[in-house]
């Protein structure tokens, strides 16, 4: 009988460290999860204690695996993805150089916005295709520059990322990789650190700080015999780099080939579409990511701030009738009700448009304005709750496609993840709104499973990550678009960017008024 063999792999998300045992056909065997606190020094800084990070990681791991009837000699092989951004700095001998400050955080704002009245966002944007923001680590690693001057003399300092600081515990090997770099600023396409682009962003005086780059496939190390007593993996299973939690997601939910493509409806609404011309993919200018991924392609990549958050939102301000309707029938889910009222809702929810802009700050794609607000127009004293709600469902979607059109990438299907596509309502708006098959993959830890494929190529049970795609990700639901009712779709999709465009003139107006209101 054939041994049966496993990948693991570890996503170490903002907030919370997940570990998965898969099958090499992309089964999830096992899985724990451990959340890591986030403090705040200030309400505008968000940072983390690596240690908190690592701890995660052990139990997660260790979890994972006492939790399945897999023995650690069966695991072939682990990487790790995780959040992107923000500065991790770690000294040579293995020790953290204070707290990680993360993507979240916003001390570097001021540098952000000079960068965008100088010219440096749209200058530095034709080689990196990624528009920085006060997260990036370009930005943070200038502002570290401007206040942390007792640093700059150490030349025992390397900038990683979450993911690095994982694999380095695990293996004792520091190295990062050019998917996670790409969102600070390198020359994209060549893969490679840019003398130009740190010139630009002012960080030159750092450049000793940035690691050597490695291939998400390349073995970085093995884990050691004291990571193996932590977690209780077998000292020796070879560890691979993995990749940013962008790129890592796309591949776990079947990205890898030109013109393939993914959105996540989550708390954000991420798409990434796949391209082996990444000279043609600057576009649109000065916002999103274009991040290097398999061997032979990249993803463009445009995040909505919110996509889920409109729905949960609208739900808790004025989902209590919702709600109580729901629970009269016993046994009955309030989303499995919603989907059974919401199809009675025309398309078009008779007239009402959305527009989901309802982070506190603002929105980053496919245009980047702080002060961008959501809002519902078209109502009447004779619009119901119902088209209010089914207004929410279908903004969220003409915001996924205001990302999705743009990239200059012919995409026919699109998979989708994320709390969104649990709703076989919403799946098919979003494949009549796109006009394009939608496709949801099986699974739940697509992250995950994007580490362990490339833990899977590395060690050579796939040829390749497009191999490795092909084997392991299945599709689990599918919806075809309804020709006529994209039709319709794309004539409110045309109202929806007009309003948007014409909206945008007043947000800063708005947004001016209201502090000043506040302190009145």
């Amino acid at each position: 009988m054939a041994v049966m063999e496993y990948v693991m792999g570890i996503d170490a998300g903002t907030s919370v460290v997940k570990a998965t045992i898969f099958s090499l056909e992309g089964r999830e065997v096992a899985r724990a999860a451990q959340i890591v606190p986030i403090t705040n020094p200030q309400t505008y800084m968000a940072e983390q204690d690596l240690h908190d990070v690592w701890m995660a990681a052990v139990r997660a791991v260790s979890e994972a695996l006492t939790g399945s009837a897999i023995t650690p000699d069966k695991i072939r092989a682990v990487a790790v993805t995780g959040q992107g951004d923000g500065s991790w700095l770690v000294d040579t001998a293995g020790n953290p150089v204070g707290p990680a400050i993360l993507w979240t955080d916003g001390r570097a704002g001021e540098i952000v916005d000079e960068w965008g009245r100088n010219g440096t966002l749209s200058s530095t944007f034709k080689m990196t295709g990624g528009g920085p923001y006060a997260g990036t680590t370009s930005a943070i690693l200038r502002w570290r520059i401007e206040n942390q001057k007792e640093l700059l003399e150490r030349d025992d300092i390397r900038n990683v990322y979450c993911k690095d600081w994982v694999s380095y515990k695990l293996s004792g090997e520091l190295f990062s990789d050019p998917s996670d770099y790409s969102l600070m600023g390198i020359d994209t396409v060549n893969r490679t650190y840019s003398d130009e682009l740190m010139e630009a962003f002012g960080i030159t005086e750092v450049k000793k700080w940035l690691p050597e780059l490695k291939k998400n496939t390349d073995q970085v190390g093995v884990v050691t015999e004291q990571s193996a007593a932590l977690t209780g993996l077998r000292p020796g299973t070879p560890v691979f780099k993995g990749g940013v939690d962008i790129s890592c997601s796309s591949l776990g939910c079947g990205v890898a080939e030109p013109g393939t493509a993914m959105a996540v409806i989550g708390t954000a609404g991420i798409v990434t579409v796949a391209t082996d011309e990444p000279q043609n993919a600057f576009t649109p200018a000065d916002v999103g990511w274009l991040i290097p991924h398999t061997d032979k392609t990249w993803i463009r990549s445009l995040g909505m701030n919110s996509a889920t958050t409109n729905l949960e939102w609208f739900l808790r301000e004025f989902g209590l009738q919702f709600r109580e309707e729901a629970s009269a029938v016993e046994g009955r889910n309030l989303y499995s009700y919603l989907d059974q009222e919401l199809k009675k809702v025309p398309l078009g929810s008779n007239g009402i448009m959305y527009h989901g802009y309802n982070a506190p700050g603002g929105e980053r794609a496919p245009f980047i304005k702080p002060s961008a607000r959501a809002s519902f127009n078209g109502i009447t004293g004779a619009h119901t709750r119902w088209e209010m709600i089914r207004s929410v469902y279908e903004g969220v979607a003409y915001g996924i496609r205001d990302c999705l059109d743009p990239i200059p990438v012919k995409v026919d299907t699109i998979n989708m993840a994320g709390g969104g596509v649990n709703s076989p309502v919403w799946s098919q708006i979003f494949a009549d709104v796109l006009g394009r098959r939608v496709v949801v993959p099986a699974g739940t830890e697509f992250g995950a499973k994007g580490a362990a494929i490339c833990a899977a190529t590395g060690v050579g049970l796939f040829s390749s990550l497009e191999e490795g795609v092909r084997e392991t990700v299945d599709p689990l639901r599918m919806y075809e678009p309804d020709p006529k009712k994209t039709a319709l779709y794309d004539e409110f999709f045309d109202v929806y960017k007009r309003q948007r465009l014409a909206t945008m003139e007043v947000w800063d107006d708005l947004q001016a008024i209201t502090r000043k209101a506040a302190l009145a």
